[in-house]
């Protein structure tokens, strides 16, 4: 009986250590928060993607975190990562598809970009 128990709490902490991992080291939903820079609104207002500056000290530089705002559920998600970035442009080609920098996303498709995983950039 003590060796299940001691097997069951061993699965529940690799689990929990493994979870923690990936949302901070894969999941947008783990970067830091920043600090503002802008929001721009969709063309039917349905959308709002606001950017956050996060700062990489003296020896680093600067990553741009955006999330995108459904104005209907309030419903808030990480949609882009880029480091090293400042301040990029943003615009709304049509109510679905925005252009940050230089990726255009599908918000109704839920499509993200993380510089962490672009093959153009290794």
């Amino acid at each position: 009986m003590f060796k299940k128990n001691t097997i069951i709490i061993f699965v529940i902490l690799f689990l929990s250590f493994a979870g923690i991992i990936y949302w901070k080291c894969y999941s947008l939903q783990g970067v830091s928060h920043g600090t503002f820079i802008r929001s721009v609104s969709s063309p039917d207002g349905t959308y709002i993607v606001h950017t956050y500056r996060h700062s990489g000290g003296t020896l680093k530089g600067n990553a741009v975190r955006a999330e995108i705002e459904n104005q209907l559920t309030h419903h808030k998600k990480t949609i882009y990562w880029k480091y090293p970035d400042q301040d990029p442009f943003i615009k709304w080609k049509n109510t679905q598809l925005v252009q940050i920098g230089h990726k255009l996303l599908n918000v109704v498709q839920g499509d993200t970009y993380d510089y962490r995983f672009d093959k153009e950039l290794k």
